[in-house]
C-alpha cells in the first residue's frame, strides 16, 4: 500500500471518531521546515498530513500524535536524555534515525526514517520491538482498527473489570495480521494490548 492513501485513510478514520482529540486532516503537500532532520518517509508524512496539536485518538487505541513543530521535544526521554549534572546528551543507545512520533500512555511508537518504507517499531521502556515493515502498513492498520472500535461497538470495548472484550482483541488482531502479517501482528497487539 502507498503512503498516500494510507494517511488518506488514517485521516478519514480519525475524523469518523467522535471521541479523537484535535485534527488530523490529509491535505496536498506542504513545504515541511522541520526542527530536527527528516528522511524521506516522515517528510512525506508531515508534508501531507496536517497533524494539530494536542492531536489525540481516543479508546482502546489511545496514541498521541506529534504535530512537526513539537517532534523535537518528543525525542526526549528516548533519543535525548538528562545526564547527572543536568545537561541533556544523546542517549548512546539511541538509533540515530529513530524518529519518535506518537505515544500511547508513555510507550512511544518510532519509525526508522533510514528505511524505505519507515519501518515502525513500539518501544516499552528500554525494550523496542517491531510492529509495522513501514509507515503505511502500521497506519492503514490504525485507521482499520479505529473504525472497528467505533462503528462496531461505539468505543465499548471493556468489561466491568476493565478488561478488553475477547471478541474485539480477535477483531483487532485479525485486522493486524492481515495487514501486517504475523509478526505485525505480534507487535501490534503487544503494543496496545500486551
Amino acid at each position: 500500500m502507498k503512503l498516500d492513501t494510507a494517511l488518506k485513510n488514517f485521516a478519514s478514520a480519525f475524523a469518523a471518531g467522535p471521541d479523537n482529540f484535535g485534527t488530523v486532516q490529509h491535505r496536498a503537500p506542504q513545504p515541511v521546515a522541520a526542527p530536527i532532520p527528516l528522511g524521506a518517509v516522515l517528510t512525506q508524512y508531515y508534508a501531507k498530513l496536517a497533524i494539530g496539536d494536542k492531536a489525540q485518538v481516543s479508546g482502546a487505541l489511545l496514541l498521541h500524535l506529534f504535530a512537526l513543530d513539537r517532534i523535537d521535544s518528543a525525542q526526549h526521554g528516548w533519543r535525548w536524555i538528562g545526564a547527572k549534572d543536568g545537561s541533556v546528551t544523546e542517549n548512546p543507545r539511541w538509533n540515530r534515525d529513530w524518529v519518535v512520533i506518537a505515544d500511547h500512555h508513555g510507550d512511544a511508537i518510532i519509525v526508522d526514517d533510514s528505511s524505505a518504507g519507515g519501518t515502525v517499531f513500539g518501544a516499552i521502556g528500554s525494550h523496542h520491538f517491531k510492529i509495522a515493515d513501514d509507515l503505511a502498513g502500521f497506519l492503514q492498520a490504525m485507521a482499520e482498527a479505529m473504525l472497528v472500535e467505533v462503528e462496531t461497538y461505539d468505543y465499548e470495548v471493556y468489561d466491568d473489570d476493565d478488561n478488553p472484550l475477547p471478541v474485539f482483541l480477535d477483531e483487532i488482531s485479525a485486522i493486524a495480521r492481515r495487514v501486517l502479517g504475523p509478526d505485525g501482528e505480534a507487535g501490534f497487539m503487544a503494543f496496545f494490548f500486551g
